[in-house]
């Protein structure tokens, strides 16, 4: 026999093919072969192949058969009468789809209009009333009277919805369930809003219902026979679910869907709840498929620390630092118990929080790195080992060592409290620390001595132990007794430099006038700078406990702000304000007041400026606090310029840019930002339609030019570091108007720098600038763009979502050759113009056109012809010059075939690989233009639904390429 591959029915059937009209005649045959191994077709596969028949019958049918009820109900309709084999093919499907004990993993695997009919077809026949349901909209039903068979339908619905609704997001919709299933449209209203609360209520519902619906069985489910083709079904066979293992289900479901939804409070909540009712489940009826380890990962992304408990100590331990040293203290005192983790770890913990507080990366509690101390030095003594060094002069130090000692006293060993006494016996001896015995009594360690351990200690005798072994590694050479003062000072020295904390610092101080050692407060850390108007007038204070807490409450405020710890930076500086109004006043002490206020003034502007948009301070008062400021003229004290340039700053990103305009223009940053406000000015009066004053333009020119001190504005503003100047405060602005107003200067003269009108930028306002400027070649392209680009980024930055800034970006991309920067910009401003492309795209050719510059020059020549689809008049020339030169191509060619829509080009296609004798590629072609929504027939409202939903299709594929 000849087999031709391409004509149907020349291939000979297989011995072990089973045809769906076979299990018609052998009642049985359906059982048998969904119980082998591995049965094929599969059950899947199955239920696809018998509404494939339905579908087939019903389209041969010329005409449905009326049947006259009027006989039988006394109505005057007609209903409609099903053919017995399209009733018996969905009774099969029933029953396939009970033998997967309705797991909805492998029923969505179906194809989705398949998927429909199955739920449709379950719930008519359970429904008593026997009639079809529109499924994208089910009105409330009476739960009550409904029956249990019908219930168990319409829960299988709404977890199908609900589930539907959230992987048709997380998946890729279209391409997984063919295009020609179902329309967005139809898809959309069974997924619409009101659907999805109808399903979260009537399964949060479910959870309290008296009684649990069975689950329907394969045997529930009667075969019609040619003697008797009356429907009946056996519901009494229907298997029993138990509460716990149905609660599971539906808590799951909810929670997998409040996941996805970015509600992880209300998924915790459910995933909890299954978690509880999984454990209690005695027998498994199939309905729950639920797996253990994905409910667990589930959980702890809701909340990672729900099984903390269950990690090891240097696990929690890591955990803790990585979030801050929470609950830290919690894993030291486990550990004292236990002692599993390193002591090098514990001892690089106390360096770890050290540098924290230093550095003022983050604020913790006060007594934080006390406390560590103290549990490390109690493992340090269970394990035998060199001690770590604790200073008993400090009483926090004395208390921190007791607590840790009581915390874990009762859950220690024997031999671990027979160490913890020995070593308590061992201090009290050698009366290191002060009142230390009443310490003990007063405290729940008050019956650890024997009444002899207690005389023995009254009497002060003392052990005759070698000098060296009493002391730790780190303090040889170190007297307990006495110290030595410089090596006081070193220690006092080092504890000044690491706390923050105003109080702790005052009693460093004066302890360290106690050491009558004469040294001054800059010399302790060489960090320590101040101003020099600060630290003159600091300087002539009195010699003194003032003079030193003034100068180290300013320098750590500068190490804050420059830390960006902004609360503490303010603290430091307010407790010194009251202080210094609290004493002696002087003219010395009010200038410094005046000072330290605008100090605080600074702190609060470099906030605003650091936390744009949203801020913790009063922006209105801060304003009229700078202009207060700026207005000074007091001969005797002056802000400093950093003070005046910030406040400068502040008032022109705050809007107040008349202030600005007329304020005296003391330095040529002044200049700037008085023209910058003057620009932004007049662009929010006249709404851009005027041109703007050439103040801006004629002061940022020069710093182009070949020479900037050549400039004809004459001495006072010749500066060679003119660009520095302008960048310095271009980076610093915030208001997006005064950003707007810069940019589109800079791509002003960007554009008539290079004077090339394919690769000319564009944006908003850029032609309200002079269009000419003399001897243009001569200047400098790259530092104009360098400039031009920083400016957008900080734009962007701030405003992330500035549509005319992103394609601004992905214009000098292009015009640098970065290509693919370049696109992933101009889909990104695409993204936000149209809802990540659920809305229809409005044409843009500028950008379009520029895209497929790029993808031609990524040699990604398949992506450019699609986009030439996109102009507002399609450019077919440029399409089949795209298409028709024989070339490499860096894309995936024929999978993007689905993505045209213009006839036009897809015929071009045929004929090409036609030409080149690249048949399967030409079937591909083939296959897309025949689609029924691409015939040139349809009316305009079907081809634009098809042209948009390719466009979203293809710019959603070159957004996961170029820009995710």
């Amino acid at each position: 026999m000849d087999v031709d591959l391409l004509k149907p029915g020349s291939v000979p059937i297989s011995r072990d093919t089973v045809l769906s009209f076979e299990f018609l005649l052998d009642k049985d045959l359906l059982y048998t072969h969904l119980h082998k191994p591995n049965p094929d077709p599969s059950p899947t596969d199955l239920i696809t192949k018998f509404y494939e028949a339905v579908a087939v019958t019903l389209k041969n049918r010329q005409e449905l058969e009326p049947v006259d009820c009027m006989a039988d109900t006394g109505s005057n309709e007609l209903k409609i009468k099903l053919p017995a084999k399209n009733i018996a093919m969905k009774i099969l499907s029933l029953k396939v789809a009970a033998h997967l004990n309705w797991n909805l993993a492998q029923l969505r695997s179906l194809p989705f209009k398949t998927q429909i009919n199955l739920l449709q077809d379950l719930m008519y026949f359970t429904s008593e009333e026997r009639a079809i349901l529109d499924i994208t909209n089910i009105e409330q039903i009476d739960i009550k009277s409904a029956s249990p068979q019908f219930l168990f339908a319409l829960l299988l619905f709404y977890r199908w919805l609900l589930n539907t609704s959230m992987h048709r997001i997380t998946s890729n919709w279209q391409q997984r369930y063919g295009i020609n299933e179902m329309s967005p449209a139809d898809e959309s209203i069974i997924c619409c809003p009101e659907n999805i609360k109808k399903t979260i209520q009537f399964l949060t519902d479910a959870l309290q219902w008296d009684e649990v619906p069975h689950m329907l069985t394969f045997e529930c489910f009667q075969m019609p026979t040619e003697e008797n083709d009356t429907i009946e079904f056996q519901w009494t066979k229907a298997s029993v679910i138990s509460r716990e293992e149905f609660s599971a289900e539906i808590c799951y479901d909810l929670g997998t869907f409040f996941y996805y939804r970015e509600e992880y409070e209300a998924a915790k909540l459910h995933f909890f709840k299954c978690k509880s009712f999984l454990n209690s489940i005695v027998k498994i009826s199939g309905f729950a498929t639920i797996d253990g380890k994905v409910l667990e990962i589930y959980m702890k992304a809701c909340d990672p620390a729900a099984d903390v408990h269950k990690k090891g100590l240097l696990e929690q331990l890591n955990s803790s630092i990585v979030n801050q040293f929470v609950g830290v203290t919690n894993v030291l005192q486990q550990d004292n118990l236990q002692k599993d983790i390193p002591l090098a770890h514990r001892i690089n913990l106390e360096l770890d929080i050290q540098g924290a507080l230093s550095s003022g990366a983050f604020t913790v509690a006060r007594d934080l790195l006390l406390k560590v101390k103290a549990l490390n030095y109690v493992r340090c003594v269970l394990d035998r080992k060199s001690l770590n060094e604790l200073c008993w002069d400090m009483e926090k130090n004395v208390d921190s060592f007791l607590w840790a000692v009581q915390v874990n006293w009762k859950l220690h060993s024997e031999e671990d409290k027979k160490l913890i006494k020995d070593h308590l016996l061992l201090l009290l001896i050698k009366d290191e620390i002060h009142d230390l015995l009443t310490r003990i009594k007063a405290s729940d360690l008050s019956g650890i001595f024997s009444k002899a351990e207690l005389i023995l200690v009254k009497k002060h005798v003392v052990v005759d132990v070698p000098e060296l072994l009493l002391k730790s590694e780190s303090s040889f050479g170190i007297s307990n007794k006495k110290r030595k003062p410089r090596a006081e000072l070193r220690r006092l020295s080092k504890q000044l430099i690491s706390t923050c904390d105003w109080k702790e610092i005052k009693d460093i101080l004066t302890k360290i006038g106690m050491t009558n050692m004469g040294v001054a407060m800059w010399d302790i850390n060489p960090q320590w700078e101040l101003p020099i108007p600060l630290q003159s007038v600091v300087k002539n204070l009195p010699r003194g406990l003032l003079l030193d807490f003034t100068y180290v409450l300013l320098a750590k405020s500068k190490e804050q702000l420059q830390s960006r710890n902004w609360t503490v930076a303010l603290e430091l500086l307010i407790v010194l304000d009251k202080e210094l109004q609290s004493a002696a006043s002087n003219n010395t002490m009010q200038k410094l007041i005046k000072m330290v206020n605008w100090e605080v003034l600074l702190v609060q502007i470099t906030q605003m400026l650091e936390e744009w948009p949203q801020t913790s301070v009063d922006k209105t008062a801060l304003a009229n606090a700078c202009e207060v400021c700026l207005q000074v003229n007091d001969s005797s004290v002056l802000p400093r310029r950093e003070i005046l340039e910030a406040c400068a700053l502040c008032l022109l990103n705050l809007g107040r840019w008349e202030f600005l305009v007329a304020f005296e223009k003391r330095w040529t940053s002044f200049e700037v930002m008085s023209a910058v406000a003057a620009t932004s000015l007049e662009m929010v009066k006249h709404k851009g339609t005027k041109k703007f004053p050439k103040e801006l333009w004629d002061i940022v020119l020069p710093a182009f030019a070949p020479n900037p001190s050549q400039s004809k504005r004459g001495s006072y503003h010749d500066t060679s570091n003119l660009k520095t100047n302008v960048l310095a405060i271009v980076m610093k602005l915030r208001d997006a108007r005064c950003l707007t107003a810069v940019i589109s200067m800079f791509t002003k003269l960007y554009n008539v720098f290079r004077d090339e009108a394919n690769m000319e930028l564009q944006v908003e306002c850029m032609n309200l600038w002079p269009a000419t400027v003399s001897n243009a070649n001569s200047y400098n392209l790259g530092a104009v763009s360098e400039m031009l680009s920083e400016v957008i980024r900080l734009g962007l930055k701030h405003y992330p979502n500035n549509v005319p800034w992103l394609r601004l970006m992905g214009d000098v991309n292009y015009s640098n050759g970065n290509y693919k920067i370049s696109l992933s910009f101009y889909l990104k401003s695409l993204i936000i113009c149209n809802d990540y492309f659920n809305i229809p795209m409005r044409c843009d050719d500028h950008v379009f056109r520029r895209m497929i510059k790029c993808c031609q020059a990524l040699g990604c020549h398949t992506q450019a012809a699609v986009l030439c689809q996109f102009l507002e008049e399609p450019d077919y020339s440029l399409a089949f010059r795209i298409l028709g030169e024989q070339k490499s191509c860096n894309d995936a060619v024929d999978a993007y075939y689905h993505c045209f829509w213009d006839t036009n080009i897809l015929e071009f296609l045929i004929h090409t690989h036609n030409r080149r004798g690249e048949f399967q590629r030409r079937k591909c072609a083939i296959q897309v233009m025949g689609m029924l929504e691409l015939n040139s027939n349809n009316n305009e409202e079907i081809q634009r639904e098809a042209s948009n939903l390719r466009k979203s299709v293809f710019l959603r594929a070159l957004c996961k390429q170029y820009v995710f």
